[in-house]
């Protein structure tokens, strides 16, 4: 690997990936769109070349004398009232960077993919990459979009493309300029007044710096064809909001919501995300999809790509030292 494209690589995810194989001597170009924020690569030696994956110009481009492509654009929420430019992206833009890299005879493609575009393991059980995807009773695009773009990709490995593609957990840490719905989890946590409210379910997080190292990790050791799970933490929302406030250094009383009571308040707030145009702090179909705990294994990580995972403790605090050191969060 000498040369590589990172798309998305002025995103959260995307410019760790860049900072990581700059470390490692790689020459690398990002993809950005025109009018995109690049503070996450100031003072980052690499090449910016505007662009739009949705455009086969603009990717072709983008793509030539590269030996390597980290595909990490995508539109990433959780609350989508017209989800279409959402699958346009996710799924038109991936077909566009998988079918130029074939033609330009790129050696290896790593995909960005989720956790979520897998299936939710069954209760008391770890999901792996195996896990089948059954998401299907909710109208979730985001998942929906991860697991068709994730299928499309691994498509492409018979098809004599070298495809790997990483499915991280919820990615928290410093970097998260939007921020994404990962970063306003502490965000919401740090601003709502009064205890902290907590509802039944939980999720598998990741540090971010440690999900892009298994992009790197899957560039050079990762098998054709093949997913890997990039994540670290299982973990009850109540555990995490807990963690979140003692990064924070101000822990307050924790109250527990029913589920009814919870969703409840899910609705108000997308009814009144639907009035204002504003992303509500908790989207209903989030809610949904979070009751139900949905942990998942690092093992493979671990044991064929060489992935080490930070404590969370040391993920929080970094995230929360740079939400402040950027305004916003208050100074502790």
């Amino acid at each position: 690997m000498k040369a590589a494209l990172v798309t998305g690589g002025c995103g959260f995810l995307g410019s760790w990936i860049v900072r990581q194989l700059l470390d490692e001597g790689v020459e690398v170009r990002v993809l950005a769109l025109p009018g995109e924020r690049r503070d996450n690569l100031a003072g980052v030696r690499c090449e910016i070349v505007e662009g739009d994956i949705r455009k086969v110009p603009d990717v072709r481009r983008a793509m030539a004398g590269r030996d390597t492509v980290f595909h990490a654009a995508a539109i990433y929420s959780d609350w989508a009232p017209d989800p279409t430019e959402m699958y346009d992206v996710n799924l038109r833009g991936t077909f566009h960077v998988l079918q130029a890299a074939r033609d330009a005879g790129v050696e290896r493609v790593v995909v960005t993919a989720s956790i979520v575009s897998l299936g939710r393991p069954r209760p008391g059980e770890l999901g792996t990459e195996a896990t089948p995807y059954e998401c299907w009773d909710l109208d979730f695009p985001y998942s929906r979009s991860k697991f068709l773009s994730r299928e499309l990709a691994e498509s492409f490995a018979p098809w004599d493309l070298d495809v790997h593609v990483v499915c991280p957990g919820i990615v928290l840490g410093p970097g998260d300029l939007r921020p994404t719905p990962s970063g306003a989890l502490i965000l919401t946590t740090a601003s709502l007044p009064g205890p902290s409210l907590v509802f039944e379910g939980g999720a598998s997080y990741v540090d971010v710096r440690d999900a892009a190292r298994v992009h790197v990790l899957a560039a050079r050791h990762g098998a054709k064809g093949e997913r890997t799970i990039a994540t670290a933490h299982n973990l009850t929302n109540e555990a995490l909001v807990r963690a979140i406030s003692d990064a924070l250094g101000r822990r307050r009383p924790l109250v527990k919501l029913p589920v009814a009571v919870a969703r409840a308040a899910a609705l108000a707030m997308e009814a009144r995300a639907a009035r204002t145009g504003r992303p509500p702090m908790l989207s209903r179909v989030f809610f949904e999809y979070s009751l139900r705990p949905s942990y998942y294994s690092n093992a493979k990580s671990v044991d064929a790509l060489g992935a080490a995972y930070r404590p969370l403790e040391e993920t929080l605090r970094d995230a929360v030292s740079w939400f402040r050191a950027h305004g916003m969060l208050p100074p502790g």
